[in-house]
């Protein structure tokens, strides 16, 4: 269960009762200041090409609410048997300095030339964790893969959330420029 609680740690202020967005299907839209993209609007043959559990479709592992009001937030498992990581992506107004500047990651790569920066959690236990981000106009949008609590990694989760990311690219906002 540790896995699960630090997903959601460090998205901003939590909010209690707000409704859940429904989900677009159309993903291409780039985040505003006032709206971050939705990563919940993926389109679910996107989400299945890409490897993972369509059925496990969140935004929050802990009820129905929104985790944040800064942040959207869509959580994914890859699929049973054997499902071993949870995969939130999460977007916001912020940008890559308001990510760094959290103290629960650390660890940031110079960015790739598609602008991708990879990072990890900062947790002080052994723990299964990558995160990729990158800005967006308006904003930003990361991955992170945490494992799942009791379960054996099948595989390096920095070379699985890359596979994921490159897999869902078309549906994503554009990068930043």
């Amino acid at each position: 269960m540790t896995a699960v609680m630090v997903l959601v740690a460090g998205c901003g202020d939590s909010t209690s009762g707000a409704p859940v967005a429904d989900s677009p299907t159309s993903t291409s839209e780039a985040p505003s200041a006032a709206e971050p993209w939705d990563p919940c609007s993926i389109p679910n043959n996107a989400i299945e090409a890409a490897g993972l559990d369509v059925g496990s479709k969140s935004t929050n592992l802990f009820g129905d609410a929104p985790l944040s009001n800064d942040w959207k937030t869509c959580i994914w498992t890859d699929p049973d048997p054997g499902s071993w990581y949870f995969l939130g992506v999460f977007s916001s107004a912020h940008n890559l300095g308001y990510v760094e500047a959290n103290d629960q990651f650390g660890s940031f790569t110079v960015a790739d030339e598609d602008g991708f920066v990879q990072f990890r959690r900062t947790a002080k236990y052994d723990e299964v964790s990558c995160g990729i981000a990158y800005e967006v106009t308006g904003g930003i949008v990361y991955f992170i893969l945490d494992g799942r609590a009791g379960r054996e990694p099948m595989g390096d989760p920095c070379s699985e959330i890359g596979r994921v990311t490159k897999s869902l690219q078309t549906s994503l906002p554009a990068r930043a420029r």
